[in-house]
This record gives C-alpha cells, sequence and structure tokens, in this order.
C-alpha cells in the first residue's frame, strides 16, 4: 500500500480560466522526485461506489527544491478532482502518495531528443525538462505543445518562460479537438515535418494516448529503437483498455 504523505498549500495562482498553479510544502522531509514523475492526490471525496476521488498530477517545477512542489490544475466540468483543486485555500492540507513514474531522464542518452507533449500533458514535459537529468540535453532537445487553443490549459507565455534555456526550441502547435478524427493524422503531419530535418535519437511523448502512441509507431517506423521511447498516457490509454 502506498505511504500517504502530507503537503500545505503555500501558494495558489490562476493563470487563465481553466487553469490552477498551485504550490506545496512537505509537512516534513523530501519529497524525492526526478523530473517527470507525478503524485496521487487523495481529495477525501467519495464517489458513487463508495471510493474516493484519487487524481495524478505531474509536478511541473524543478528538482532541485525537493521540500516545495508546485503542480498545475485544469478544471474538467463538473469533475470533483479538478474542482476540488481549484477550490482548496492556501494553508490547507493535502494527503497523496508519490511520486511516481518513468517518465524521467538521466541525461546519459546522446543526439537529437524529442518531448512531444499533448493537452495536459505539457505538465509532465515541464516537468521533464526542468528536471537535473534534462538540464545537459537542453541543446538537443526539441519540444512540441499539441493543443486546441492558448485558453485550453497554461498559456503559452507561461509554458515558454517556463522553458527558457532548457530546450532548443519549443513549438505550440494547433490541435483539433480531442474527439476530432483528424487529430491523430494533424499529429503525423506536425511529427512528419519534424523528421525531415532530424531522427531523435530518444523521445518522450506524453498526454492522449491515442496520438501519442501512434506517433511512437511512426517513429519506430522512421528508425527508432522502440525501447529509446518514453510515454506517458494522461488518458485514452490503450494498454490500460486492453488490460480489462
Amino acid at each position: 500500500m502506498a505511504q500517504a504523505r502530507v503537503a500545505r498549500l503555500v501558494k495558489a495562482e490562476c493563470l487563465g480560466a481553466e487553469a490552477r498553479l498551485l504550490r506545496f510544502a512537505l509537512a516534513e522531509g523530501e519529497i524525492g522526485f526526478a523530473g517527470g514523475q507525478y503524485i496521487i492526490v487523495n481529495t477525501g471525496i467519495e464517489l458513487a461506489g463508495g471510493k474516493l476521488a484519487k487524481r495524478a498530477y505531474s509536478i511541473l517545477s524543478r528538482d532541485d527544491d525537493q521540500c516545495e512542489f508546485q503542480i498545475a490544475v485544469r478544471r474538467i466540468g463538473e469533475g470533483p478532482g479538478s474542482n476540488f483543486m481549484h477550490r482548496i485555500e492556501v494553508g490547507a492540507e493535502l494527503t497523496f502518495s508519490g511520486p511516481w513514474g518513468k517518465f524521467v531522464s538521466n541525461g546519459a542518452s546522446a543526439g537529437p531528443r524529442l518531448v512531444f507533449a499533448t493537452d495536459t500533458g505539457i505538465t509532465a514535459a515541464l516537468g521533464l525538462l526542468q528536471g537535473l537529468g534534462s538540464r545537459s540535453r537542453a541543446d538537443a532537445t526539441t519540444a512540441v505543445w499539441f493543443v486546441e487553443s492558448d485558453d485550453y490549459f497554461l498559456p503559452p507565455s507561461f509554458v515558454r518562460h517556463s522553458l527558457t534555456g532548457l530546450c532548443q526550441n519549443l513549438s505550440v502547435v494547433a490541435a483539433p479537438q480531442i474527439a476530432d478524427t483528424a487529430r491523430i493524422g494533424r499529429a503525423l503531419s506536425v511529427l512528419t515535418r519534424s523528421l525531415e530535418s532530424t531522427l531523435p535519437s530518444t523521445a518522450f511523448l506524453a498526454g492522449d494516448g491515442a496520438v501519442i502512441y501512434p506517433v511512437r509507431d511512426r517513429l519506430v517506423a522512421a528508425g527508432m529503437q522502440k525501447e529509446n521511447i518514453h510515454l506517458e498516457a494522461f488518458f485514452n490509454n490503450p494498454e490500460r483498455k486492453a488490460q480489462s
């Protein structure tokens, strides 16, 4: 069983209509995370069937500070988890577990690197690229954020500022809506243009599983080794569906 940990909200900031940036301080000790990992928050809200609403959030702050961490939350309709995180007040305590995940970089690989994020997956990309394991790879890294609109989640200006000096190039690309059948084709078209100039030696893909798995397959078809492609599906995870 995952050990429950406690953090206190020390700062909250609204970034647009649907995004909230939250900074927490640990009640004790250090969190021990690497850039790209996530936590699972226990909101304490009971859902139908008696389960508690638990939600995963990528840590997007730098991992050289282990006593505090920052997450960003997108409000999703009437969703109990995201609305709880948008209501929580400074000074309140939060129960969570983690850090979790293998979406991390040790900085050892050579050659060009691609970071491709869709939608809210940009938080995993931000955490990864700001991590100590990634900073030595900044000059070899190209980042792409595939997102519906500038007001979908985090403002592009915030993302660009956060990644200053941490990647060679960041492209924010307009994406069809999540349910649009043209979405995968558009993402693959963006990838194809990127591959015209270079084939990455490593790739990190985060966000919509319906997009990032086809992107992975296209990279493999282009000559990349599958083991050098790292995925973090936030939703539409085909592997999870296959297991159910």
